[in-house]
């Protein structure tokens, strides 16, 4: 059946595209996906989720809905960078029912599954982390019992792409974001907001020009998603190349060998400043004396995704 996943998600259209490349891979199984509020609100990312799952094909997996407020505070609100329902507003005729939403909170089936699988369980969180700050509460042990776990969120240069300082994932829940990184008790692999800035992590306009055109259901489905935030990245803000955070960080998980370079550090987050609150402070010389929790993606090459990324619109 393949390696088991848990995709925790606040689908916009990142995670849709994430969430369709986990699907199309026949060396994995999606054995659940947990749903916590970000770019939307938690019902709006159960809505996409089940749309996802639907030009997919893929209702038998569970989906489950989570956090729908921060731990502590009102953390910031959506950006509605991928338009204000997540999907571009692209009006997509896909029908679905929060019928089809398990009746198990996603922190409930967090902590049930990783009892039922230890060891097994490979979490992907491309989202705030605030279901998965709640299962530690829970249990202390939760980290334990994953396989792996890799976070797509933080910054290491203090440039926040949605407070002065913070990146967005992180920023929307800094206070889970601090009981990850230091309770969590297992290596994390996490993919920095920075990473996307890079060059070899994005992809040639005249690739995605061809890619876009992938006349499915799931590639019409892609370019409706896209038109907004390609529209942003294109035509607004002038960039040479197409990114996708969500989508490169999974495929990182599924292909460690897109991965360039890491670095092992000790990471943590600020939770007090008044423009830096959320952001992620990375102890870059070891001056805490503390051991590295975090090996931080530094380098990739998305070249080596590419057919990954043309096969799940097949």
């Amino acid at each position: 059946m393949g390696e088991k996943y848990i995709i925790d998600v606040d689908t916009g259209v990142d995670d849709a595209q994430a969430i369709m490349l986990a699907l199309s891979r026949p060396d994995i199984q999606v054995v659940a996906i947990t749903c916590v509020a970000g770019n939307v609100d938690v019902d709006q990312v159960c809505v996409n989720t089940l749309k996802v799952l639907s030009v997919c094909d893929r209702l038998d997996v569970p989906v489950y809905k989570g956090a729908n407020i921060s731990l502590v505070d009102e953390g910031i609100e959506a950006t509605h960078y991928h338009g204000n329902d997540g999907l571009g507003d692209a009006n997509l005729d896909i029908e679905v029912s929060l019928d089809k939403i398990q009746k198990e909170h996603a922190v409930s089936a967090l902590l049930r599954l990783v009892n039922e699988y230890p060891g097994e369980i490979t979490l992907v969180a491309l989202a705030p982390l605030t279901n998965i700050a709640i299962a530690l509460k829970q249990d202390p042990d939760f980290g334990k019992k994953l396989r792996r776990i890799s976070i797509m969120g933080g910054n290491t240069q203090g440039r926040g792409n949605s407070t002065l300082c913070g990146e967005f994932n992180f920023a929307c829940d800094p206070d889970a974001a601090f009981v990850v990184l230091n309770e969590l008790c297992v290596p994390i692999t996490l993919f920095p907001w920075e990473i996307n800035l890079t060059s070899a992590a994005g992809h040639p306009w005249e690739w995605f020009d061809k890619w876009i055109q992938t006349d499915t259901s799931k590639g019409r489905f892609n370019k409706a998603a896209c038109r907004l935030a390609v529209y942003r990245q294109r035509e607004v803000n002038k960039n040479p190349i197409y990114r996708s955070c969500d989508l490169n960080a999974i495929a990182t998980v599924i292909n460690p060998k897109i991965i360039q370079e890491t670095k092992d550090v000790f990471a943590t987050v600020e939770l007090h400043g008044k423009y830096t609150r959320g952001m992620m402070v990375v102890d870059w010389r070891g001056s805490l004396k503390k051991s590295p929790n975090v090996t931080l993606v530094e380098k990739i090459d998305t070249s080596l995704a590419r057919p990954m990324f043309e096969n799940m619109l097949k």
